[in-house]
């Protein structure tokens, strides 16, 4: 919660709410809806919902060539509306959906995931998985360097001898609102951002969502035990990278 204004965002809605509602409406029939995100990196941009239930021929380069390099049993960690999911079973993948949200589970298995689990990542975990699938900003979540940190040592659990981690991210690119907004300082690190999100006049609270830098997940990774490689590197500063056990 925003240390500025205490209590300016105690009606809105739960933060997740409006991202819930959108991929719901969507699924529904609702083909024209937008999902709106503000952030306090600058960022104020309506996506279209079905970005977010895209086939395998529209998804984005680094994220094919992930689907690629997946192998054996894969966990798809934070699946939301299953798009890659979808697309590794198409190709006879193994695959365990992991979602946080019951609404989003239950929508994931409607769309047609052989294997579900509603769960928090943070606290959840299996072990045996030779790819553990982390996209669409997937260490985004965890909200900053010490989340990163707790997550990084909790996901050494997943893999079998041998797995890997494939992780999407991009370098923080601060704009103007961060200094001009209601937002809350970064606390250090500027990928350690505030989003909210908004779906058809409902506000969501502000959450936290890191952007980390190469660089800066190859550090954090090799003190908890990860070895860090570049799979990927896309424009704007965003990149693809695998994460092996080390030693």
């Amino acid at each position: 919660m925003p240390s500025r204004k205490p209590d300016a965002y105690r009606d809105r809605v739960p933060a997740l709410a409006p991202y819930v509602s959108a991929l719901l409406a969507h699924a529904a029939g609702d083909t024209a809806g937008e999902l709106r995100l503000r952030s306090s990196l600058g960022e104020d941009e309506a996506f279209p919902v079905e970005f977010f239930f895209r086939s395998e021929n529209r998804m984005l380069d680094f994220e094919r060539y992930a689907l690629d390099l997946c192998r054996g049993r894969v966990l798809d960690l934070g699946a939301g509306a299953g798009p890659h999911t979808v697309a590794l079973q198409a190709k006879k993948r193994s695959v365990v959906a992991l979602e946080g949200s019951p609404t989003l589970a239950r929508l994931l298995k409607a769309r047609g995931a052989a294997s579900v689990v509603c769960a928090d990542f943070r606290y959840w975990w299996q072990a045996g998985f030779d790819t553990v699938l982390m996209l669409m900003n997937g260490l985004g979540p965890v909200g900053t360097l010490a989340g990163l940190d707790r997550f990084l040592r909790h996901a050494r659990r997943f893999p079998a001898p041998g797995g890997q981690l494939l992780i999407d991210g991009a370098e923080a690119l601060p704009g103007e609102a961060r200094r001009s907004g209601p937002w809350p300082p970064a606390g250090g690190y500027a990928g350690q951002a505030w989003i909210e999100l908004s779906h058809t006049g409902r506000v969501g609270r502000p959450f936290r969502e890191l952007y980390i830098d190469l660089e800066t997940l190859a550090r954090h990774a090799a003190a908890a035990g990860w070895r860090c490689e570049v799979a990927f590197e896309a424009e704007e500063a965003a990149y693809l990278a695998r994460l092996t056990k080390s030693g």
